[in-house]
């Protein structure tokens, strides 16, 4: 296939179960997919990105990884796992950032403004009860990632961003 200019890391699994319980099997899957993956397919594009001295890194993170506001607190029980590899991800992405900003390459995290019905958000139900204006539709997102994977690494690099507040400050209008 050639060179790679763009990698999008946005491989996911979740199990949405408390600390206490949670499963070994369950929680080293999430560390290999949503942690270990992207750290080394990184790895593998950044040879490439630097001979060639420009590349895009996109990792695709969840608000999720902010921290749980309280108390009291609301949050979704069962989440914490799934939050603590994205906050990882985004922590990963600023500091290879930083690392490879000099050799011409952008590392950007994007999380959805609101909830996008993927299917795996479909499978885990997480769309029952939600507000209409709190979903968010796939267009928004691609359009953002598309953003950050054309624009110019001096500028858009080291972003821990969502995608209709990126998209406002780009000037980049959707209407769906």
């Amino acid at each position: 296939l050639g060179p790679l200019d763009v990698l999008v890391n946005n491989a996911a699994v979740t199990s949405f179960e408390p600390v206490a319980d949670f499963d070994e099997r369950h929680f080293q899957l999430m560390i290999e997919v949503l942690v270990r993956a992207p750290f080394e397919l990184a790895q593998r594009v950044l040879p490439g990105m630097r001979a060639r001295r420009r590349g895009w890194i996109l990792n695709i993170s969840s608000g999720a990884a902010r921290h749980p506001q309280g108390p009291p607190y609301t949050a979704r029980a069962g989440s914490t796992v799934y939050g603590m590899c994205k906050g990882a991800l985004e922590r990963f992405s600023t500091g290879l950032a930083a690392e490879v900003f000099a050799d011409g390459i952008a590392v950007n995290a994007l999380s959805p403004s609101g909830l996008v019905p993927t299917p795996g958000v479909i499978h885990h139900g997480l769309q029952r009860g939600v507000a209409p204006e709190r979903l968010e539709p796939p267009e928004f997102m691609a359009e953002a990632a598309h953003a950050l994977c054309t624009g110019d690494p001096a500028r858009l690099t080291g972003r821990i961003t969502y995608a209709r507040p990126l998209l406002e400050e780009l000037g980049i209008a959707l209407t769906v």
